[in-house]
């Protein structure tokens, strides 16, 4: 499997956390024409879901989203273009 095209990352930690309210998390990669994409999050410390009012500590979190692109068709060497010219 090849290396992917785009690739992004993201981590914060905290000494201590505490949500007054449930998360409301969405997340969403893409990649078009017929390209493959993925998402992978690692925790530490911070259970999914967290619950609200609870107080975690040393937590970490780091997120990547990646994504390939589609292979590009080769044209044959002897194909007109588009508009009719060699």
């Amino acid at each position: 499997m090849r290396e992917p095209d785009v690739e992004i990352g993201a981590s914060v930690e905290a000494d201590e956390v505490v949500f007054r309210e449930t998360p409301d998390v969405e997340e969403r990669a893409g990649a078009d024409p017929e390209g493959e994409s993925g998402a992978r999050t690692k925790r530490e410390n911070l259970p999914r879901p967290a619950e609200v009012n609870v107080t975690y500590r040393d937590v970490r979190v780091s997120h990547r989203l990646s994504a390939r692109l589609a292979e590009p068709e080769l044209a044959e060497p002897d194909e007109p273009d588009d508009d009719g010219g060699e």
